[in-house]
């Protein structure tokens, strides 16, 4: 497939870098709205309804949710990135087959790149409301919401879950405390929000520079050659 002729490298880039920033900012202002009303959420239910013992299921319940729906976002932001980037240098919409051949190629760039092999992790809270990283291809296939099914995304998904540290704690003796509980929530969330954003940067991050590659290519040859 021939690309436009006349296209500049260094244009194609800087107007992907723009899509990229754009999307990855739009993405993470969403999902700090949405933390916002998960802890509106959790101290409702910790004041008036399951109390400091229901808070690991509660919270990890609200994880897995927060999970599928940046997961969502994400993969639905990179398929307009590729698709409308791909769709500027070659000069229109892309026929099915060499949308596919972009992104093996944009994946197989993930995989090359030292930032793109991190991608498949969890984020834990742990039970000193902070956030820890777990990695390996198996980390996501443990989380009810990605029961392991084979994905056709260039993203890997996004997982945030609950360590057992904290279902322990919140289950014991003499953490019966409600303001400690709202206080706890209150810090977990927070770093989760900013671990998130962390995230969708470096993922958006690994896609600009793995599609970026790709597409500069074949404009360097006039044709697509992934």
């Amino acid at each position: 497939m021939s690309v436009v002729p006349g296209l500049d490298p260094g244009d194609v880039g800087d107007r992907l870098d723009r899509q990229i920033r754009s999307c990855a900012q739009r993405i993470r202002q969403h999902l700090a709205l949405e933390l916002a009303n998960i802890h509106l959420r959790v101290v409702q239910e910790i004041v008036f309804g399951v109390g400091p013992a229901g808070l690991p299921q509660l919270l990890d319940r609200e994880m897995e949710a927060l999970s599928l729906l940046a997961t969502a976002q994400c993969d639905q932001a990179a398929r307009a990135i590729l698709d409308e980037a791909a769709a500027r240098v070659f000069g229109a919409p892309l026929a099915a087959g060499v949308r596919r051949r972009i992104a093996n190629a944009v994946r197989w760039g993930l995989a090359d790149h030292p930032a793109g092999r991190e991608l498949d992790r969890v984020l834990l809270v742990t039970s000193t409301a902070g956030v820890a990283g777990l990695s390996g291809a198996g980390a996501i296939d443990a989380l009810a919401g990605f029961p392991g099914a084979e994905r056709v995304e260039v993203l890997p998904p996004v997982g945030v879950a609950l360590s057992g540290g904290c279902w322990q704690h919140w289950r014991g003796p003499g953490n019966d405390d409600p303001n400690g509980a709202r206080s706890w929530a209150q810090r977990a969330l927070r770093e989760v929000e900013l671990e998130l954003s962390s995230e969708v940067s470096r993922r958006f991050e690994v896609i600009r520079l793995s599609l970026g590659a790709v597409l500069t290519d074949a404009v360097d040859h006039g044709i697509l050659l992934a």
